[in-house]
């Protein structure tokens, strides 16, 4: 049995007193900083608790907010970080042979990481959009669970993104009326569902197996090939894990960047013999015939891991180059339907990415503010120094607006999915759960969206969202470890504190889902494709709307900026849109988050939240100027609240 480092207990994380020290010396005496002690974000954060009562109607907030207290404890709680660690500590590795020479292809991962993988599936980081208890606000409660959960789950989260884009498109593809399944389609693929949505042990995590070493984002060129066999060799494994058939489908080929190799199936992309670009479910083991013994075993469904990768970061996260031979598979959607069946998890995965890149920069702003709360530089405090704190308040009302395009998202996919239902294995509970109040109207109401606008604004937002929090975190992770000086660039043991490690995972989410450049292509596409009038349009409605009830001349910076960018995009042509396709992001982001910080500040007036709005659109809007005395204390306001009613919110 392979053997791993012991999981750390809470009290590795103490300096323990020497017990052979003869003499003090340098070293061991003098001056120690007292360490930043980090909060609970849903008590602490200012940002997050402004996107929980902005997104959750009060009704919810009331019945969640226990709930997500609770976990946001549990997500700093010494166990849940002794098991981040010891993931860190142990990576994943690959047993070739046995001790006795034969051929192994073993996965071995931590105990640290297989037990966040069960405390996240245990916590419904997936099964909370599909148990639907919140109706259209069900996808706002999971993210605002999975936003905490990010900076501590050592990157399971990777494996539950593509688990909960799977889960999504077996609910599409068993609910469609298009496509006639066979009986042992059917079996096969609500049983795959039932794991996928589960949070006890018979929960499933997903691969999605799309690159390779030709193709990488272009899927065009995928190599690897699907040949329908439905007739098995007598020494062939017939069965998967669950007794059932595997599939007809023989699949062989070579996946070049491969994550969640530990997971339970996968869904990937083959070409047919005739050059048809389709998509496949597979599981990722099956039966072997029974031992002398008679007790059945199992292997990898034709599936051999070729190489482990070595990366910057997500090192705890399995990620392989596999080799596919004969590897038993069911179709999944039309053939040639590959690219618009997977596009579903695309879509799914690439808000998981935003809501990663949120968590890990909101854990290192966290970080930020708990260090200048105890460091002294010159005798005064880093949360006393103004210059120090202004660029801490940038990187506030940076993250802020990027949470607010996040989270838009995910409101918008909460929308989309509960008016357009898929398979479920409880109707009843989804009818029941989506009253007047959790209704996709209702939500759509409180966002100023109609309904049918939200599909349209949510294909557009998806790829900009995924895009800009990434690289936002990104640039803003290498702040936080800035403002913590030598030992922000520490590897240290305190993985709760450990920005280097946050900096260092946050870096593939700008790959991941597709790269910048894939992202500004594809939202240009969107723009000049064939429903391009009809977005734009659903756009101008909901930003002519909202800033309509805005006091003051705010929102005619925001709508003339917005005119702007729409004729801009009639006037230029698809190839010259996309040479500007960051320029088309940076200005789409811009317009969306000027809106949605305008109204969540004219909710309740809340004065920092309205200064948070008032420096973002004086980067394209000329604004009063602020006095830099009056500056340097809403910088303190930004970073560290305020007492209510101190003032209201100016636009």
């Amino acid at each position: 049995m392979a053997t791993t480092k012991p999981i750390p207990t809470p009290q590795a994380f103490k300096n323990e007193p020497a017990t052979h020290a003869t003499a003090p010396s340098s070293a061991t005496s003098g001056f120690f900083q007292t360490p930043p002690r980090l909060e609970n974000p849903f008590l602490e954060d200012e940002a997050y608790k402004r996107l929980f009562s902005f997104y959750l109607p009060r009704p919810l907030q009331s019945s969640l907010s226990t709930t997500i207290a609770r976990f946001g404890t549990l997500t700093l709680a010494p166990s849940t970080l002794s098991y981040a660690h010891n993931a860190e500590s142990n990576p994943p590795r690959l047993v070739s042979q046995t001790p006795f020479g034969a051929p192994s292809n073993t996965l071995v991962t931590s105990a640290g990481w297989q037990a966040l993988q069960t405390l996240g599936l245990s916590e419904g980081m997936v099964a909370i959009a599909y148990e639907y208890e919140q109706g259209a606000y069900s996808r706002v409660h999971q993210f605002l669970k999975y936003m905490l959960w990010q900076p501590s789950s050592a990157g399971v989260t990777c494996p539950s993104a593509m688990q909960d884009g799977a889960a999504r498109l077996l609910s599409l593809h068993l609910a469609r009326k298009d496509i006639e399944l066979s009986e042992t389609e059917r079996r096969v693929f609500e049983r795959a569902y039932r794991h996928l949505i589960a949070r006890d042990a018979e929960a499933w995590t997903s691969g999605q197996w799309m690159t390779e070493r030709q193709g990488g984002s272009d899927v065009r060129n995928t190599e690897t090939l699907a040949t329908y066999s439905p007739n098995f060799s007598p020494e062939e494994s017939t069965l998967d894990t669950d007794n059932l058939p595997l599939g007809p489908w023989s699949i062989n080929g070579f996946k070049w960047f491969s994550s969640a190799t530990d997971s339970n199936m996968a869904i990937l992309l083959a070409k047919t013999p005739s050059g048809a670009l389709s998509a496949f479910y597979a599981p990722m083991r099956r039966q072997t015939p029974p031992s002398p013994s008679q007790i059945p075993n199992t292997e990898l469904n034709g599936i051999t891991i070729h190489a482990l990768k070595s990366k910057l970061g997500t090192r705890p996260l399995p990620t392989a180059e596999l080799v596919l031979h004969n590897t038993r598979a069911y179709l999944l959607g039309a053939p040639g339907a590959g690219i618009k069946t997977i596009a579903t998890i695309l879509n799914i995965t690439r808000v998981h990415n935003s809501i990663s890149a949120l968590g890990l920069w909101a854990r290192g702003l966290a970080i930020s503010r708990a260090f200048a709360r105890v460091r002294k530089v010159n005798g005064v405090l880093l949360s006393s120094t103004p210059s120090h704190v202004a660029e801490l308040a940038a990187q506030h009302a940076e993250f802020r607006g990027m949470a607010h395009l996040g989270f838009f998202c995910v409101a918008l996919l909460g929308i989309v999915e509960a008016a357009t239902p898929g398979y479920s294995l409880s109707p009843s509970l989804s009818s029941s759960a989506s009253g007047l109040a959790t209704s996709p109207r209702a939500a759509a109401e409180a966002l100023g969206v109609a309904v049918d606008d939200a599909p349209h604004l949510l294909r557009l937002l998806t790829p900009v969202s995924k895009a800009l929090t990434a690289r936002a975190a990104i640039a803003g992770l290498a702040e936080c470890m800035e403002s913590l000086g030598g030992v922000g660039y520490l590897e240290n043991e305190d993985v709760g504190l450990n920005v280097a490690r946050l900096f260092r995972d946050a870096n593939v989410l700008s790959i991941w889902e597709g790269t910048t450049n894939v992202m500004a292509e594809d939202c240009v596409r969107v723009l000049k494709g064939r429903d391009g009038g009809v977005v734009v349009a659903a756009v101008t409605e909901w930003v002519e709307g909202r800033v309509r009830l805005w006091e003051g001349r705010a929102g005619e910076g925001v709508v003339r900026v917005w005119d702007g960018f729409r004729e801009m995009v009639g006037r230029t042509s698809l190839e010259e849109l996309k040479v500007r396709g960051r320029e088309v992001l940076a200005t789409l982001a811009w317009v969306v988050v000027a809106v949605l910080l305008g109204e969540d500040a004219r909710r309740d007036g809340d004065a920092v939240t309205g200064e948070v709005a008032r420096r973002w659109m004086a980067r394209r809007v000329e604004a009063e100027k602020t006095d830099w005395r009056e500056a340097v204390e809403w910088d303190r306001k930004i970073v560290f609240g305020e007492e209510k009613g101190e003032h209201r919110a100016r636009l």
